[in-house]
This record gives C-alpha cells, structure tokens and sequence, in this order.
C-alpha cells in the first residue's frame, strides 16, 4: 500500500518537472535572431517629463551598414532576456522625469520585427512584454547607458 503512495507522489513531482522544462525555456528572448532578420532600425531617444507630455526627442533611422546601426545590434544581441510574468503594462508607472531608448527592428519589406525599450531606471520593454535584462556588466541600466553612449 505505501509504495502506490510512493509512486503516485513521484509521479507528481516528475509532472511538475516535466511541466518547469516546458514552460522555462519559452520565457527567454532571443534577441539576436530578429536583429539578424532585419536590415534596417529606428532609434528613438526620449526625456519624459511627466506622462502627458515627451519634452525631448530624437528619432535615427538606421541602415545595417550604418556603424551605429553594428553597434546597437551588438550591445542587443549579447543580451539574456527573461520574460517577466507578474508585471502588466497597464499597471506600470515611472517616476518621472525618465529617459528611454526605443530601438525598432524591421525587415527589407518594413515590417516590424522587434521592439526593444530599455528605461534610464532598469525597466526594459521588448515587444511590449517586460523583461529582465542579464549582462556580464549589468542589467537595463547599463545597456541604457551602453545605447545613449552610440546614438550621440
């Protein structure tokens, strides 16, 4: 009688595991294979004062043969992105004032491949689901300031 009690418990477990190897791979992005797929981006560098209004703006279209266009694309495709499942975008505020760079892929026919957002205060955005960001030196904050670094 114990090992029917025994085997059902380790069949639980090993459903539940079987469920976690499923479910975690799919939560991270890869960042690298629509850099690889687009040919062209856009950089959109942001001030926000406060919500209703941007005070500042810089938009760059980019070429792929553009160095800045390489630089970006490097700094974002060393990235480890992990979704972030307890987080909405309609609950999420800044404190302002906030700086962001917004960097959007396309493909040769322009249509949008990626979306990256990465905010002054480690938030970062990519394809309007938030994620972790885990570099070797840093998280958001440094790639923020990787990216303001290249679109001068």
């Amino acid at each position: 009688m114990k090992e029917k009690g025994i085997l059902s418990r380790f069949g639980i477990v090993l459903l539940i595991l079987l469920a976690l190897v499923l479910i975690l791979p799919s939560v991270r992005i890869d960042l690298a294979s629509g850099i690889k797929a687009s040919t062209q981006a856009s950089v959109r560098v942001e001030h926000i004062q406060n919500f209703a209004r941007s005070a500042e703006m810089d938009v760059q279209l980019l070429s792929a043969d553009d160095p800045a266009y390489q630089q970006i694309a490097n700094v974002l495709s060393g990235l480890t992105c992990v979704k972030r499942f307890n987080q909405r975008y309609s609950s999420y505020s800044h404190e302002y004032p906030v700086d962001s760079v917004t960097v959007s892929y396309y493909d040769a026919d322009e249509n949008n491949r990626l979306l990256v957002t990465v905010y002054s205060d480690g938030t970062a955005i990519v394809n309007s689901q938030f994620v972790k960001i885990k570099t070797p030196k840093g998280g958001a904050e440094e790639v923020y300031r990787q990216l303001v670094e290249i679109v001068k």
